[in-house]
Order: structure tokens, then sequence, then C-alpha cells
């Protein structure tokens, strides 16, 4: 009785978590077909300038409710405790030794230094103030007007011609500036890398586990899913953003010890995650083969002309499938790095991210900018340009920024931090398999593309796919609960046995 209503009870208790999660795929999937839409209206807009305005907007928004519903929570300090006094004790040795208690000294001798040239100083000032107003009389008494003004002019000081300085001379004294900064800044940073790396050992990991978190979840992966929705296609997207991820989470949670493969059907296991990889690949194949790649079909009479353009268009549905590779990569390691913090409150932990991404998308933007626009193609002034121009002129785009960073973006990842704490890693990604299925149909619906029978195929593998997956964690999972139950029992038994 005891283990069935345990079963009920964690039953009900993870029914919560998963229909947070399907609503989370919803929204993620409606982004698919409006975030191609929102983009198209600001060509000029670079990727990495539109994480810089959602990755702020989705952390000052979050971080404001998770106050309000949880509680301000302080983020974690970098270093553990015992950092702050060694700080101290480096801080005091910049100061200059003994100097209280030589004021304290001199304080209390009344024949210090300080006062005997307090006291002399008193006294020249006041004999030099009694003899200048005595020499300040005696001329009016004793010269003439005449006499005063030849006086004047006989000691009248010659004023020296400024010599202006010549252009090389400005030069060689900006370029010493320009040095000299260069070269302090060496320094600091120089020094501050010095001071970390030998605080290393107090890194806190917890901290340490955020960061990159919000560096791969934040920052990495939209950068990557807005850079290959541009090339590519709202289906081919949604097949990278969904089906993808749980392949890639599951083997690099076996891999790393962190989850462990069913021991019941641990080849049904595998086959159902490559069953819903292959349903998401037959919809990706039927989206290219009918132009959803974005190549526009080509007249008979002028297949030469266009042979540039299919090819051009071709290279770029493989680089935009190439960029998107390192969506399945970041949502994978943040994935992972959320059930490691899931002690943490899930809207405030998702808060944190997003300002640790947006933080790390500032920097990238600064180094951009001195390397002359070769990692992201866009300098932080021209960012801020495009965001400027964007928002003040496209309320399509605003509307759109608001969507994906309060919903798609805040909403979403902070169900996943919240459905973290009651399912595992696998079983969240698995969720992202429904992604093609809702896009497909969300594109049927609002821009009338035509499902098909291969594509239904493909979404009918997915879906059959995600059913064993779960069926098997499920068996695997009850089987280890009665285990549990068993061994307590016998636990039990074996306690009231001895007590008899």
């Amino acid at each position: 009785m005891s283990s069935s209503a345990d079963s009920k009870k964690s039953s009900g208790g993870a029914l919560l978590p998963i229909l947070a999660l399907l609503c989370a795929q919803l929204f993620t999937s409606s982004w698919h077909v409006l975030g191609k839409h929102v983009m198209h209206q600001v060509p000029y807009l670079t990727p990495i300038s539109y994480v810089l305005i959602r990755t702020f907007v989705s952390s000052l928004s979050l971080l404001l409710v998770g106050i309000i519903h949880e509680g301000r929570v302080p983020f974690p300090p970098l270093f553990r405790d015992g950092t702050s006094s060694s700080s101290r004790e480096q801080a005091g040795l910049m100061k200059p030794p003994s100097s209280s208690g030589t004021s304290s000294a001199s304080i209390e001798s009344g024949n210090s230094v300080g006062l005997s040239l307090s006291l002399s100083n008193s006294a020249n000032s006041l004999n030099g103030v009694s003899n200048g107003s005595k020499k300040v009389h005696e001329p009016q008494s004793i010269s003439s007007p005449s006499s005063h003004r030849k006086r004047r002019h006989h000691h009248r000081p010659r004023r020296k011609k400024r010599r202006s300085q010549t252009f090389k001379q400005y030069v060689s004294m900006i370029s010493r500036s320009i040095i000299l900064s260069i070269w302090m800044a060496l320094r600091n940073i120089l020094f501050a890398f010095n001071f970390y790396w030998q605080q290393k050992d107090r890194l806190n990991p917890e901290t340490v586990q955020i960061i990159f978190a919000g560096l791969s979840g934040m920052l990495i992966l939209p950068t990557c899913y807005t850079t290959g929705l541009i090339l590519t296609s709202p289906t081919v997207a949604s097949v990278w953003d969904g089906p993808m991820i749980p392949l890639g989470c599951f083997f690099a949670a076996v891999t790393l010890g962190l989850e462990k493969r069913s021991t019941l059907h641990p080849f049904g296991q595998v086959g159902s995650l490559l069953l819903t990889v292959g349903g998401s690949i037959v919809v990706l194949l039927v989206d290219y083969l009918g132009g959803g790649h974005g190549m526009k079909g080509s007249d008979n009479g002028a297949k030469e002309i266009n042979s540039n353009s299919e090819v051009d268009a071709h290279l770029q549905f493989i680089r935009g499938n190439m960029v998107l590779i390192g969506v399945v990569v970041a949502y994978s390691a943040t994935a992972l790095l959320q059930k490691r913090l899931n002690h943490y409150p899930p809207i405030q932990l998702t808060a944190w991210m997003f300002g640790i991404g947006h933080l790390g998308c500032l920097a990238l933007l600064l180094l951009d900018s001195i390397l002359g626009s070769r990692i992201t193609g866009c300098s932080l002034g021209q960012a801020l340009l495009q965001l400027h121009l964007a928002v003040t002129t496209s309320p399509t785009f605003r509307y759109g920024l608001l969507y994906s960073a309060l919903l798609v973006g805040g909403a979403c990842f902070s169900i996943g931090s919240y459905a973290s704490s009651h399912l595992e890693s696998s079983v969240i990604t698995l969720f992202a398999a429904t992604q093609p299925p809702i896009t497909a149909v969300l594109e049927w619906i609002w821009e009338g593309k035509g499902l098909g029978w291969k594509k239904i195929g493909g979404m009918a593998c997915v879906g059959l796919g995600m059913w064993l997956f779960t069926y098997i964690k499920r068996i695997e999972n009850e089987r280890i609960d009665g285990n549990h139950h068993h061994q307590k029992q016998h636990k039990n038994y074996s306690h009231s046995k001895e007590a008899q």
C-alpha cells in the first residue's frame, strides 16, 4: 500500500513539471516561426546585438519577479570563506607602516616636530605681516610719483615669448600617454590575473557553475540559434533546438557519469532516442526538399543565371546547420549544470544566468571593438546604434523582443530550472523533441504550409520515440523505488526481530 501510494504521489508530483515543460516548448516552437519574421523586419541587426538587449531585459525582469516571489537571495561569492581576511592583510601591506603610531606619539608629546613647525610657521607669518605693513607705508612717504614711475619702468620684467609646440611634439606627447596608459592597464590585468590564480584553490565551484551555465545558455545558445535561424528555416532550427538536444544531453550525461543507462532495456533506451532523432531528420529533409532552406526555384530559361545563387543558398544552408550544432552543445551543458544547481531558487538562478550572459556579451563586443569586428562582425558602438534604430523604428521588433525576453527566454529557462529539481536532465531535454511537430503545425496554421504524409510520419516517429524513452525511464525508476522499499522493509524487520 505504501509503495503504491508513493508511486502515485511521485507521478502526481511529476505531472506539474511535465505540463510546464510542454508549455515551455509551445512558447519556444512559436518563436521558431515568429523569430524569423521579427528578424526579417530588421535585417541590419546582428545576432549578437539582439542577444545583448534580450539578456538585459530578461535579467532585469526575472530579478524583479524573483525578489518579489522568492525573496531576495544573495549571489554566491566567487571565493569561499577566508578570502576576505587575506585580502585585508594584503591591503594592509600597501599602507605605510607605523603611520598611526607616529601621529599619536606626536599628538601626545608637546615638543613634537609637527607642533614646533606649526608654532614657528605661525610666528614667522605674524612677523611677515607686520614687516610687510611697514614696507607698504614707508615707500608712500619717501618716493615721489615720477621716481616711482621710473622705478616701475626700470624693473618691469620682460615677458618671455611662448614657443608654440610643433606637431611632432604633440604626437610624441600623445603617443607617450597612450603607451603609458596601455602599460598601466596591462600591469593591472597581470596583477589581477596573478591574484586570482593564487586564489584558485578557494574558488566556489557553484559560482563557477553558474557562470558557465550563463555563458553557455544565455550567450552561446541564443547567438548560435539566431544565426542559424537567419541562415536556414524555422523547421530546421526547431530540429537542432529539439530532438538533437536530448540525444546529445543523454550521451554527455552517461559519459560524465551523471546518469546511468537502463539495465533493463539498454538497447531500447538508445533505440528510442535514435527513433526520435530519425523522425526529426525526416522532417528536416522534407523541409529542405520543399524549399525550406530559403532557396527560390528557378525557371527553365534562367538556370544558368540562377546557378550561382543556388550554390550560395546551399552553402548558406550548410553553414546554418553547422552553427546550429552549437545549440545542442550549449543547451546540453546548461541542462546538466542546472541539475547541479537545483537547490537555488529557479527564477533568481535564471536571472543570474541571464545577467552573466549579458556581461559576457558586453565583454565580447568590447573585445571585438579592439580587434576590428573580426569575431562577431560588430563592435559595441555599432550594436548600440543598431538596437536604437530597431527599437525606435520597428514596432514588430519591440513586441517580438518583449515576447522573446519574457516568455521564450525568461519563462522557459525558469521552467527548466524548476523542472530540474523534479526530473532528470535527459527527461527535461527530451521534451525539446516536440518542437518540430509543434513548429510544423504552427507553420501550417499561420503560413499555410502543407504537412504531407512524410512530415506526419516523421512526427509520429518523434512521438513514438519520446513515449518509449519515458516508458523505459518510468520502469527503471519504479524498479529502483521498489528495491529501496524492500531494503527498508528488510531493515525494519531485522530491527524488530532483534528487539524481540
